[in-house]
């Protein structure tokens, strides 16, 4: 059984020899699977490429999942924190109302009054929402009839 298969095997050798160098085609047939061959290397080659740059890609994210929400939150002087607090989140509260806001060390606090329990929710939601605010003493009353 195994002189057939290398009796095989060396028949099969022997014919891609002689459809490689045959006189009258033989010269073609070679430059076809040369090029075949590049082609093949070339395409294997990209599809590689393209996949190390996608696993860049998933890395970077998952980097930045781990990095982005669980990293420091940037640290404002007291006087950009309060300008910021005023644009970014009393320049969205629609409610009725009079708010002082105060920033001591990071520490937002506010003062004032507003018509509705609903509208102070809303502004200290507002409030918490910009980049830089840690903590909020709330001293807002409430003035509505309820």
């Amino acid at each position: 059984m195994r002189k057939l298969g290398t009796f095989a095997l060396g028949i099969t050798t022997g014919g891609a020899i002689a459809y490689l160098l045959d006189p009258d085609r033989g010269r073609s047939r070679r430059a076809r699977l040369r090029d075949q061959t590049k082609s093949q290397i070339r395409t294997a080659s990209e599809s590689m490429k393209n996949r190390l740059e996608y696993q860049r890609g998933v890395a970077r994210g998952i980097m930045h999942d781990l990095t982005g929400p669980l990293g420091p939150q940037r640290q404002y002087t007291d006087d950009t924190l309060l300008q910021k607090v005023k644009s970014e989140a009393l320049g969205h509260w629609d409610h009725e109302g009079t708010i002082d806001v105060e920033i001591r060390d990071g520490v937002v606090m506010l003062t004032g009054r507003v018509d509705s329990e609903t509208g102070r929710d809303r502004l200290i939601e507002l409030i918490q929402a910009v980049d830089g605010v840690g903590l909020i003493d709330d001293r807002v009353d409430i003035s509505g009839a309820g």
